[in-house]
């Protein structure tokens, strides 16, 4: 009988409990299981071959893995997923999709090129294109950094005269921003769990502060079970398809136009959406992993 092994490599932000209810359940399948921190994984080439390893396990000899980097392993986890997936070794998400779910900007050029709704958008890379883009814009605009998390790096500005100077302060820090037009909505948004071709598992994120915009959970937003739309998942499941990914949460806003698309997270949290959900989604997401390496 074959022996089937696992590795998650978790982010370097991820949530420690995350990653041990998904080991966890990994080990329901899989023979053998092992946590590879990016901090504890190194990369080697020669002239014959490339690895990719834990101690002196060499992780290119597993059947499956499921990488959830945080913003600062951008540049690398799509290296190693590169020589994990060339090995052999099955994973619900391919290395370019990393790249992309990792910048606001490129992801919504994806999404927009696929066909799917999502927001006006402009990338500054300079204070001198302010009076520019405000030409562009209806009042009030979002900011974004490019690679912020959690709603970490999103602010709304209200006015035109407060534009300049948050551009120019980012510019200071040498931050490249994307700039989106508000989406009126009931200050809420929606997450969307997917996995395969099927979405389990859906949270309504709900504003709970005066004054506060973003829903996120981390943030303060409040969890409330929710069931998408068929529109909100046919959205999903064609991101996520766009994207190159299996196990994704694509994030959703319910504007006045219908629905519109505004992220994709390549290691979403569980916390929020596997307490409402009803479902043990960590449970689900590696049954899903399982059948695929063994396929």
């Amino acid at each position: 009988m074959e022996t089937l092994k696992f590795v998650l490599i978790p982010g370097s932000r991820n949530y420690g409990e995350v990653t041990e209810k998904l080991l966890k359940s990994a080990g329901k399948y899989f023979d053998k299981v092992e946590k590879a921190p990016f901090s504890e994984i190194r990369t080697v080439l020669d002239r014959e071959s490339r690895q990719v390893l834990l101690g002196d396990t060499n992780l290119c000899d597993f059947d499956a893995t499921y990488i959830r980097s945080s913003s600062q392993d951008a540049t690398y986890a799509p290296i190693i997923l590169d020589i994990l997936i060339d090995a052999g070794v099955y994973c619900p998400i391919q290395p370019d999709a990393i790249t992309i779910a990792k910048n606001k900007f490129y992801t919504l050029k994806v999404m927009a090129e696929a066909g799917l709704p999502t927001p006006k958008a402009v990338l500054m890379t300079s204070p001198k294109l302010v009076e520019k883009v405000v030409e562009d814009f209806q009042f009030p605009v979002v900011v974004k950094l490019l690679g912020g998390m959690g709603g970490k790096g999103v602010m709304l500005i209200s006015q035109p005269n407060d534009f300049a100077p948050i551009i120019d302060a980012m510019a200071r820090l040498d931050q490249i921003v994307d700039v989106e037009e508000f989406i009126k909505n009931p200050k809420e948004d929606h997450r969307l769990f997917v996995v395969g071709e099927e979405v389990p598992a859906a949270m309504k994120r709900k504003c709970m502060k005066e004054g506060e915009f973003r829903a996120n959970i981390t943030i303060g937003g409040k969890p409330e079970k929710y069931k998408p739309t068929e529109e909100e998942i046919d959205i999903a499941l064609k991101a996520a398809n766009a994207i190159g990914m299996e196990v994704c949460g694509v994030d959703i806003i319910p504007g006045d136009n219908g629905p519109m698309l505004i992220e994709i997270n390549d290691g979403p949290s569980f916390k929020g959406i596997s307490t409402v959900a009803g479902i043990n989604l960590y449970d689900h997401v590696m049954k899903f992993i399982y059948n695929r390496a063994k396929d």
